[in-house]
């Protein structure tokens, strides 16, 4: 399906609608509450997209967590996708109601949910640390984390965190896991992208060329302006894991040379460039995987990006070669469809029950 055809599809669940709210007919106390605050995110210092190093985020503070001073609590981070923000947990999930209702019937304890911004000028920079987009893996498990840590009553062990993402955010989510076991105990990545790069994510796709024809901020901005999806998110991609400083005005190197209009690859620069893929880290990252309480996967087969479906269903494969515990959640769905309920019914008391939730 053309770029173009396919953003049109996808960006009508970048619209979100508010829903009622439910929360207010509750009694007092027995919902969660929201907070906005601003994180300092000093990893992100001197990226070159000019990404603010003072971040926004949403905490969920559970209903019992101002009636009881001296408790303290687990703690599960959401990452978002590319393009979004975390309005699509609190809105469009309607992250918030699912907590309340699954704790107000002991489905699962009482936790803290963080919900971190992270996106930049290219849709997000892939929860990676880069020397052009900044270092996103090392903003949320030391710089977000510390702030949440050092702001609320949390269990600060890697026991009593879990990080959950969906699309982007999945995949940031492996990221962490392969990285930062010290952080983070359990994972869970809906829907993760860039996995492999493949099918759309592999330069069979046309946008590679529109891509790489950028040459300044003006040729961005029509593409932004004309709704052309995946250049955009591939100049995100480029500069997450193949960031070049000394190579603007993208500060990425593409693999490939295009050739009377045809792409032709740099074998030996796509290899370094597919090295950087988790289908690929697996075995590298297999003692940090063995150690996790708790590793999930879950995807739909109608995604509208081929390459998650298939990466996702690789991704287990691989796993599972390594002898690797996870779980593989399968369902009939869209990249969007069916989330909330997959959160709500599998991920969040399969997360839950994996945590440690006492001191």
């Amino acid at each position: 399906m053309p770029a173009k055809v396919l953003f049109s599809a996808v960006l009508s669940v970048f619209v979100f609608s508010v829903p009622d709210d439910a929360a207010a007919q509750h009694q007092p106390g027995s919902v969660g509450r929201i907070v906005e605050v601003k994180v300092p995110a000093p990893a992100l210092d001197s990226n070159l997209l000019d990404t603010p190093t003072i971040q926004d985020a949403a905490v969920y503070l559970p209903p019992g967590y101002d009636g009881q001073a001296d408790r303290r609590f687990p703690v599960l981070y959401l990452l978002h996708g590319i393009f979004d923000d975390y309005g699509v947990w609190t809105e469009h999930f309607d992250v918030p109601s699912v907590l309340d209702r699954l704790i107000a019937k002991q489905a699962i304890p009482e936790m803290i949910v963080v919900m971190p911004n992270a996106g930049n000028r290219y849709g997000g920079g892939y929860y990676r640390n880069s020397a052009v987009s900044g270092n996103w893996a090392d903003y949320i498990a030391d710089d977000l984390v510390g702030y949440v840590d050092a702001s609320w009553r949390t269990l600060p062990s890697d026991g009593s965190r879990a990080v959950v993402g969906h699309s982007m955010g999945g995949y940031g989510a492996l990221n962490l896991a392969m990285n930062r076991p010290d952080v983070f105990s359990v994972v869970w990545a809906q829907s993760p992208c860039c996995l492999s790069p493949r099918d759309d994510l592999g330069f069979g796709n046309d946008a590679w060329k529109r891509a790489a024809a950028v040459e300044g901020p003006e040729d961005i901005q029509s593409l932004i302006n004309g709704r052309d999806f995946y250049p955009v998110a591939f100049l995100g991609v480029v500069t997450a894991f193949s960031a070049d400083p000394n190579a603007g005005p993208i500060y990425g190197n593409f693999p490939f040379d295009v050739v009377r209009g045809e792409i032709v690859l740099d074998d030996a620069a796509f290899d370094l460039y597919a090295d950087r893929f988790p289908i690929r880290q697996v075995g590298h990252a297999r003692d940090a995987l063995r150690g996790l309480r708790g590793l999930g996967v879950g995807v739909g087969l109608d995604d509208q990006f081929l390459h998650i479906p298939a990466g996702a269903l690789e991704f287990s494969h691989r796993l599972g070669t390594e002898r690797i515990p996870h779980r593989l959640d399968v369902y009939d769905g869209d990249h969007r469809e069916f989330v909330a309920e997959r959160l709500e019914e599998i991920v969040f008391p399969w997360v839950a029950e994996r945590l440690v939730v006492d001191e």
